[in-house]
């Protein structure tokens, strides 16, 4: 067998890496980052593409309205408070999260230190107490390394 990786294994998830590939290398050169921490994110917070609000409205990474380049916005299932964006493409939300943390994150190549960016910069507070995600720098970064590793896999 060798030095097959098992993060191939996951056929949904490769495909979701490769799909967006492209788009995300866009975003990651503009910003200074490797590529796996923009497709990283992406993955995470759609669950790699899976995600109802990321299937239905294009927001691969929960943008909350308004945002730069939205077509509309909705409220997501159970809530009344919070707007989410909706975008005509991955591409166009990618964008729209380039220009809303890019500066926070410009230049953080380590997986960890670019989520912690994004904590500190509001994108997720890092706690469910008001409303994010416990751990949510960690649980990132770790989804950062696995889309690094699902780079490399080959085409299916």
């Amino acid at each position: 067998m060798g030095n097959y990786d098992k993060a191939c294994n996951n056929v949904g998830a490769v495909r979701f890496v490769q799909e967006h590939m492209k788009v995300c290398e866009i975003i990651a050169k503009e910003l200074d980052v490797p590529v796996e921490n923009i497709l990283g994110l992406a993955a995470a917070e759609s669950q790699y593409g899976t995600g109802r609000i990321a299937r239905e409205y294009n927001n691969y990474f929960s943008l909350q309205a308004p945002a730069s380049f939205q077509s509309g916005r909705v409220h997501p299932k159970d809530s009344n408070k919070t707007w989410v964006a909706i975008f005509s493409s991955f591409s166009v939300c990618a964008r729209s999260f380039a220009v809303k943390y890019g500066d926070a994150v410009r230049g953080k190549k380590d997986a960890l230190a670019f989520s912690e960016a994004l904590v500190a910069a509001g994108f997720n507070s890092g706690s469910h107490i008001t409303g994010g995600t416990d751990n949510y720098a960690r649980i990132t970064a770790g989804i950062i390394i696995m889309v690094g590793r699902r780079i490399a896999c080959p085409v299916k």
